[in-house]
């Protein structure tokens, strides 16, 4: 029995590699608005690249209303603000890139960065994130020009995201 149970996981580790590597890791031809694996690592990752640049991280998950309706809302805001930068990242491991695409081209989010929860075994991202988040959603991080990071846990009221806007100096 734990044999097979051995055979059954190593089966499925290569899947997921192989998964991952078919439809996510080519570099070569990834363009920004294609959907990356977020793994361990990629946070800090996401944060050297957008480094000494107001930006926003959301993480959402597909069953989460209140995540949809935080989505909808920077979607609407984003017309009015072009400039300001949004990641995307899903926590529902491996979410199929066609749901992805859908859910976001419906808010309007069709064009920011968009990255997807990519190990069976979320709670390592979790921790990788943040040593004390438990995936409680939604959770927003807002990071201004000098690096600095703003927590935000439940959703964002829309005055609380123009104020941010404004001390980062975004205009419409």
């Amino acid at each position: 029995m734990k044999k097979i149970d051995f055979v059954h996981s190593i089966i499925k580790q290569i899947m997921t590699l192989l998964i991952m590597n078919l439809l996510f890791i080519n570099p070569v031809a990834a363009s920004e608005t294609d959907i990356k694996p977020f793994v361990k690592g990629s946070f800090k990752q996401i944060q050297q690249k957008h480094n000494n640049k107001a930006y926003i991280i959301s993480f959402w998950s597909e069953s989460c209303a209140y995540c949809m309706k935080e989505l909808a809302m920077f979607g609407k805001l984003l017309q009015n603000y072009p400039d300001v930068e949004l990641v995307s990242i899903t926590t529902d491991p491996f979410l199929n890139a066609q749901t992805v695409e859908q859910i976001l081209s419906s808010k309007n989010l069709q064009k920011i960065e968009k990255w997807v929860f990519a190990d069976d075994y979320v709670e390592r991202l979790y921790y990788d994130i943040e040593p004390g988040w438990r995936g409680e959603l939604p959770l927003t991080y807002f990071f201004d020009r000098h690096n600095k990071k703003r927590k935000h846990m439940r959703v964002i009221q829309q005055n609380e995201l123009i104020s941010w806007l404004a001390e980062q100096q975004i205009d419409q």
